[in-house]
């Protein structure tokens, strides 16, 4: 019974996440800034994470000023930036979550040491409908980037395939 209910919980979530990336996708994204912790809200969506035991987790902040921000939908980018990660390492591996401050902006750094991202999706990456998943839906990184040019930001990957990804996502400071 417990693991029926854990299995409608998990499917609970997954057509949440899907109702709210067509909502977010459809809509204007207009954030309802306030001064935010990115150090906090980073740790406190990693801990919601589902990381398997073989995926070692190693963090790094940087002292960092506020940043004028919606925490919810800052909060859905990082679920969906490190969900991809360790979906990016079904072998294991590392996850690697970083903050720093770099010529005047703010920067969340995702490195994971996974399967990497093949030249020919690259640049389709943050493409609306486009995904390599059999479960997705492809509007997650569509979803992602949309948000956090509303933040007046942006979000960049490196990645070579076979050797992992590296997502950046950088914002301004509270001003």
């Amino acid at each position: 019974l417990k693991e029926s209910i854990g299995n409608i919980e998990s499917q609970i979530d997954y057509m949440n996440k899907i109702v709210s990336d067509l909502q977010d996708f459809v809509k204007p994204v207009n954030p309802e800034k306030v001064p935010v912790d990115l150090e906090k809200l980073v740790i406190t969506t990693l801990s919601k994470v589902k990381v398997h035991e073989n995926i070692a987790i190693q963090t790094s902040f940087e002292k960092l000023p506020m940043v004028s921000a919606d925490a919810q939908l800052l909060k859905r980018v990082f679920m969906n930036l490190f969900t991809n990660a360790v979906q990016a390492m079904p072998n294991g591996g590392e996850l690697i979550v970083q903050t720093q401050k770099r010529k005047g902006k703010i920067q969340v750094i995702i490195i994971d040491s996974g399967l990497g991202i093949p030249e020919a999706v690259k640049p389709k990456l943050f493409t609306p409908l486009f995904t390599t998943k059999s479960k997705g839906q492809g509007f997650g990184l569509a979803v992602c980037k949309r948000v956090i040019e509303a933040h007046g930001g942006t979000i960049t990957f490196e990645s070579q395939e076979g050797k992992g990804a590296k997502f950046i996502v950088e914002l301004p400071p509270l001003t």
